[in-house]
């Protein structure tokens, strides 16, 4: 499939969130973000949600950066089925660029991986609506344009694996 504007990428992650991620969920995916405008071959302007400076600097949360799909394995979903679907996903993530990133959410992750409930309860008491990882924020902007899909869980708890399953099993 050729990428186009409004598709997700799944990706490995990087730093301790991505492993925490990736082993908390059993999974080499541990990284989501929206493709919104191809800048060369290959290369792509990106709404991506990153905890701490991120491999491109610029501080925590939602931001756009550039990205080279071929740096890394990723995996690209289409999850629209229509172009009007698709308008409300872009909206969606626009709107939520400068959100700041869910430490609480990845707190709860970190204690599923340790199995410490103590640690998972801190992390949703830490967690809070406006902030988000990637995989919340890709959750939404799917849900922004297909009010309908079943997700495993809500998008404010969902992990980029259970996420890409999803749509990849979706019509």
């Amino acid at each position: 499939m050729t990428p186009e504007p409004g598709d997700l990428f799944f990706s490995g992650g990087r730093g301790l969130q991505g492993w925490v991620i990736r082993r908390a969920s059993r999974s080499s995916v541990a990284h989501c973000g929206v493709l919104v405008e191809r800048t060369g071959p290959g290369v792509w302007r990106s709404h991506e949600a990153y905890g701490g400076d991120g491999p491109d600097g610029g501080g925590s949360g939602l931001r756009e950066r550039v990205r080279d799909l071929a740096a890394e394995p990723v995996v690209v979903v289409r999850p629209w089925r229509t172009a009007a679907e698709r308008d409300l996903g872009l909206r969606r993530s626009c709107a939520l660029l400068g959100q700041e990133y869910d430490w609480g959410e990845i707190t709860r992750i970190a204690g599923h991986l340790l199995h410490l409930p103590p640690l998972q309860r801190l992390g949703l008491a830490l967690s809070r609506p406006d902030r988000l990882i990637c995989s919340n924020h890709c959750a939404s902007v799917v849900l922004a344009g297909r009010p309908d899909l079943q997700l495993p869980h809500p998008p404010d708890r969902i992990w980029p694996a259970p996420l890409l399953d999803a749509l990849e099993g979706s019509p």
